[in-house]
């Protein structure tokens, strides 16, 4: 193959995936993909994501590029290596074609495939998604921000016994320092720390906006019952 060629190609690649293509060199190739689910219409039912790495040698296609994952949300370690491995076989089967366009909508594909959490409950330590759950409804859910899941019971739970514990230590400190102004005590327990929490598995920052979407699933709970967070059933 041509210089000029392998240069159209990668035009051609970059046409497909628009900004979630970056090229950082047209020859020999080497880009960077976006990687999001064809299904994952609306965020919250996106549970996967990446960024794929292709970097070919001079010899491109003849030797087929090297394939790895920059980043990715919601695929363990297992999932990471099946999906670079089918990548890979991808291009050895494709040596000496040129072969861009096909590596990534075989990433992509495998990625969609993926899309769905996978393992247990972080808090709970039970399956997100049991196999004999014959119920419609998702009972899991995953902070945006870090794609970490969990059952949706499980991290409103917390969240609400979270900030109960957070009260419960505003309340001691007043009572410790009755003499501090106003603006002091507003500014230890105002609505924007509130606001934030930390992933429990992670401790990256995420938004109570994350979890808002998932109240309406909980449904059948009170808040008596969602604020008794049991120590037999949750894990902190």
């Amino acid at each position: 193959m041509t210089e000029e060629e392998v240069a159209m190609e990668v035009e051609a690649v970059e046409a497909v995936y628009g900004e979630d293509c970056v090229i950082l060199d047209s020859y020999p190739p080497h880009l960077h993909l976006h990687m999001k689910p064809r299904t994952a219409e609306i965020s919250s039912q996106q549970f996967v994501e990446a960024v794929l790495r292709i970097q070919a040698c001079s010899k491109y296609p003849d030797e087929p590029p090297r394939i790895s994952l920059i980043e990715s949300k919601g695929l363990d370690e297992h999932r990471q290596k099946h999906l670079i491995g089918i990548v890979q076989e991808k291009a050895s089967q494709l040596s000496s074609s040129l072969m861009l366009v096909e590596l990534c909508e075989e990433a992509v594909e495998r990625l969609t495939i993926m899309n769905h959490p996978d393992g247990d409950c972080p808090l709970c330590l039970y399956p997100l998604f049991p196999e004999d759950d014959g119920c419609k409804q998702m009972p899991y859910m995953k902070l945006m921000s870090c794609f970490h899941c969990f059952h949706c019971e499980c991290i409103i739970r917390w969240w609400n016994w979270l900030h109960a514990q957070k009260d419960a230590d505003s309340k001691s400190v007043d009572a410790l320092h009755p003499r501090r102004e106003s603006s002091a005590r507003e500014g230890h327990s105002g609505s924007a720390d509130k606001s934030l929490g930390n992933c429990p598995l992670c401790r990256k920052v995420f938004h109570a906006s994350d979890i808002e979407h998932v109240l309406d699933l909980v449904g059948t709970q009170s808040p008596q019952q969602l604020t008794c967070f049991g120590p037999n059933r949750i894990l902190v």
